[in-house]
């Protein structure tokens, strides 16, 4: 499950290696899924979902966007098109300002601390695997280490 952190030139590779080691029946067909629904898709491929050397990963801030509307829209269920058009055309007038401090340094994502100590831990990971200081099997162990742990 750790293949996305690696290079995408090398997910496919590994994932063969890793494919041929399925010694049991449901690993088998674990790896078969695996291989239709993410090696095979016509949607995304793998440099889609390759996170390597990203620091945005996961979708949060879209959810904290949506959850910001939705309280706007002060609504639990579904809201009439056009108060949605005008909530979203209010959001699309700030996109400029926004824009232009973002350019200018002065609007910053907001990391938790624990989401900032993995992040780093990250980067040094991927930093050692670009100096070759390790292999990209201790890169995927170590990987799935950080994110298979409460205890960052």
């Amino acid at each position: 499950m750790a293949l996305p952190f690696l290079p995408p030139e090398h997910i496919e590779p590994v994932f063969h290696q890793l494919d041929q080691r399925a010694r049991t029946n449901e690993l088998a067909t674990f790896m078969g899924y695996v291989w239709r629904q993410w090696f095979q898709s016509s949607t995304f491929g793998v440099r889609n979902w390759s996170v390597f050397m990203a620091s945005v990963r996961i979708n949060n801030d879209l959810e904290g966007w949506h959850n910001r509307i939705n309280s706007r829209m002060n609504s639990r269920g579904p809201v009439p098109f056009y108060l949605l058009l005008q909530e979203l055309y209010k959001e699309a007038t700030a996109i400029p300002m926004q824009a232009r401090l973002l350019t200018e340094g002065k609007l910053e994502r907001l990391h938790r601390k624990q989401a900032t100590r993995l992040n780093g831990k990250l980067f040094q990971l991927w930093e050692h695997y670009n100096n070759g200081d390790i292999s990209k099997t201790k890169l995927l162990r170590k990987c799935s280490e950080l994110y298979g742990h409460a205890d960052m």
